[in-house]
């Protein structure tokens, strides 16, 4: 049977979750300290951070509606920070949306970004596997 692709469940919740709080774990801040950089990358992570907290929140409220779209915001915020600099992923293009994938630059205009459709999304190849 195929995988309804229209429903936010609980197993979905925890995935996108499970795959936020990894790469809230993988990024180091790059920013120097004292810079002004440095001090985007703090309130990139706090928003991350706060809309992941909110997710969870959500999640142990039953609004799962509400919680999907906070786990992707967090995730949103994670993806601007690393494809800016301001995050140091260690090039993981999986976890994160970066400017370059596999030495050729992302298709910014075009359907590979479309394609992605949160966190877990592979640009241009779907899901990341389980």
């Amino acid at each position: 049977m195929e995988e309804r692709t229209d429903r936010i469940t609980d197993e979905k919740i925890e995935r996108y979750l499970g795959i936020t709080g990894r790469a809230l774990e993988k990024l180091r801040i790059a920013a120097p300290e004292r810079s002004y950089g440095r001090k985007l990358a703090d309130s990139f992570l706090e928003m991350a951070n706060c809309y992941y907290s909110d997710a969870k929140h959500f999640r142990d409220q039953g609004d799962l509606v509400t919680a999907f779209a906070s786990v992707n915001y967090a995730h949103a915020w994670l993806d601007s920070g690393a494809r800016i600099g301001l995050f140091d992923v260690g090039g993981d293009d999986v976890l994160f949306t970066l400017y370059e994938r596999s030495g050729s630059r992302l298709n910014t205009g075009g359907r590979t970004l479309r394609k992605r459709a949160g966190p877990g999304f592979r640009a241009g190849r779907g899901p990341e596997p389980s």
